[in-house]
């Protein structure tokens, strides 16, 4: 069990599903009206900490409302003070679970996850950190879901920052997805998305989300 944020209700039963490290948030899980939720919460962390966690939960506040309604994007629950987040549960497994699976089932995944990525570049969201695996979760049904956006940017259309970085970093999200493609349905690359898959993974050295 964890200490309950003051904003939340005593009676609340919170389980505690990662105690993050001295620079990361916990995550709790608890029952919110709207059903399951997940609470990310900088509160128990020293004051450097707090500061820049509340920083990091602006950022993935920003993008989650801006890709609200998208399937496969967890809904936004509403701020816990003082520096705590709170987000629907998305129910899944991580992408490499499904290294096992038979390519039928991956194939239509993979395009369904090429397709999310691709809304979420429409409402001007490129999430930058999709090479992690926690961040993908595949349902049991195959449809996927993408969560943790505390690396994420936002663009507003037609501005010259759009215009001249967000080409640069849909690229980066792209690649994530490729790099997918190659772990799990290698005969599916076509011989264009080889290429690009190589030519990412030879920058990606210089890439800070690895």
């Amino acid at each position: 069990m964890s200490s309950i944020p003051a904003a939340l209700p005593a009676s609340l039963t919170v389980t505690v599903l990662k105690r993050g490290a001295w620079g990361k948030a916990d995550v709790l899980r608890l029952q919110h009206e709207s059903g399951e939720a997940v609470l990310k919460d900088f509160s128990s962390k020293s004051a450097p900490v707090r500061w820049f966690g509340r920083r990091q939960l602006r950022r993935e506040r920003r993008a989650l409302k801006r890709l609200q309604g998208l399937y496969g994007i967890p809904a936004f629950l509403g701020e816990v003070p003082p520096c705590g987040m709170l987000i629907a549960k998305v129910d899944g497994e991580p992408i490499t679970r499904w290294s096992a699976k038979p390519p039928e089932e991956i194939a239509p995944m993979m395009e369904r996850l090429s397709a999310l990525v691709d809304r979420m570049h429409a409402r001007g969201v490129a999430h930058l950190d999709l090479r992690k695996r926690d961040n993908i979760l595949i349902a049991s049904d195959g449809w996927p879901s993408v969560i943790d956006f505390n690396a994420s940017v936002c663009f507003a259309p037609g501005t010259v920052r759009a215009r001249v970085f967000f080409p640069i970093l849909r690229r980066v999200d792209h690649a994530a997805v490729l790099k997918w493609k190659s772990f799990l349905l290698p005969r599916g690359l076509t011989p264009e998305e080889a290429r690009r898959h190589r030519r990412m993974s030879r920058l990606r050295r210089f890439w800070i989300f690895n």
